[in-house]
């Protein structure tokens, strides 16, 4: 019976550990109009205003994150959205580049409502799929919120929080 408790003990110890090693992260980025030469739409045909739409672009980080001691420069998506006259569904993926040029890939999905044939508001989750350099092996997850102007520029509200795997250095000195 105390191996069993001892073993508990030992298993709860390393999920609280695993706990506390999450750094926190937020951030903004600002998104211009879609480049019309990087967007395609397709016409689904079952109601006035139904279109699928495969997109990419990069935007400019408008309050980076920092991550292993870096700051995000840019995101650059490429994403495939269903609209409707009144909503959105997006699902897509990311490429965050730091002012070093370590990347870290993230995979994301969300909906939204639409105003006047553009985007209004949106919310979803994001999560890293992986990285290069200092984020190599980085996991985590969070949230965003958009906001848009009329002209179809917005801002995204990104939060959330990652760990990266030790070095071997660091787990030499435990």
């Amino acid at each position: 019976m105390k191996c069993k408790s001892l073993g508990l003990a030992v298993l709860l110890a390393a999920f609280a550990a695993s706990a506390l090693a999450q750094t926190q992260i937020s951030g903004t980025r600002k998104c211009g109009k879609a480049d019309p030469a990087q967007t395609q739409t397709i016409e689904v045909g079952d109601q006035p205003g139904h279109v699928l739409v495969i997109e990419k672009g990069t935007c400019p980080m408008g309050v980076p994150f920092e991550m292993a001691g870096l700051k995000s420069t840019t995101f650059a998506a490429a994403e495939s959205v269903d609209v409707t006259a009144a909503k959105f569904q997006t699902r897509g993926y990311g490429v965050i580049t730091m002012d070093n040029g370590d990347k870290a890939y993230v995979r994301f999905q969300g909906s939204g409502t639409m105003k006047n044939g553009t985007p209004d508001t949106g919310e979803g989750t994001w999560s890293y799929t992986g990285g290069t350099g200092k984020l190599k092996g980085v996991k985590g997850k969070g949230t965003w919120k958009s906001s848009n102007a009329p002209n179809g520029e917005g801002e995204d509200q990104l939060q959330g929080e990652y760990t990266l795997p030790e070095t071997g250095a660091a787990a030499g000195k435990k």
